[in-house]
């Protein structure tokens, strides 16, 4: 009995689906000739045509397409690698490299203590950088380790 109003519920749901979809359809497509501000394209195998939305920007798409894909993180990181030497300056970026962002804290390994004690003093400022260079403050609190950069 449970089984047999599940199914009915089912089967209703479906019918309700494809009621929207067919309304859907219905609404974008148009046999009447374009205006000029109508984006249409021929519909396939009819004599009609179907209006399609306005073209958007590709920046805009990408944009939407990255959050839905929740890419930001990784693109915000590899924007940060492909721009270390303008977030922290050349000198530094001999002497130090970024390892890790995750969870809004940056690690960043110097070759030497020296190095990691001069980037101590420099840590609010590479934070206003990272921000202007990232867009927004994904990176919160910088994390200092020592040794070997990858290039060594």
């Amino acid at each position: 009995m449970r089984a047999d109003r599940e199914a009915r519920a089912d089967a209703a749901e479906r019918r309700r689906q494809a009621a929207r979809r067919a309304a859907l359809d219905r609404a974008s497509f148009d046999p009447a000739p374009p205006s000029d501000d109508d984006w249409t394209i021929e519909e396939p195998d009819t004599d009609g045509l179907r209006r399609v939305p306005d073209p958007r920007p590709v920046g805009e798409a990408l944009a939407q397409l990255v959050q839905r894909q929740g890419w930001s993180q990784r693109l915000a990181t590899a924007t940060l690698w492909a721009r270390w030497d303008e977030v922290v300056g050349a000198e530094l970026a001999r002497h130090c490299q970024p390892v890790r962002l995750a969870g809004g804290i940056l690690v960043v390994r110097a070759h030497s203590a020296v190095w990691a004690t001069q980037l101590r003093y420099v840590v609010p400022g590479l934070l206003a950088n990272l921000t202007e260079v990232l867009g927004e403050p994904l990176v919160r609190d910088i994390r200092l380790v020592v040794g070997p950069l990858q290039d060594e």
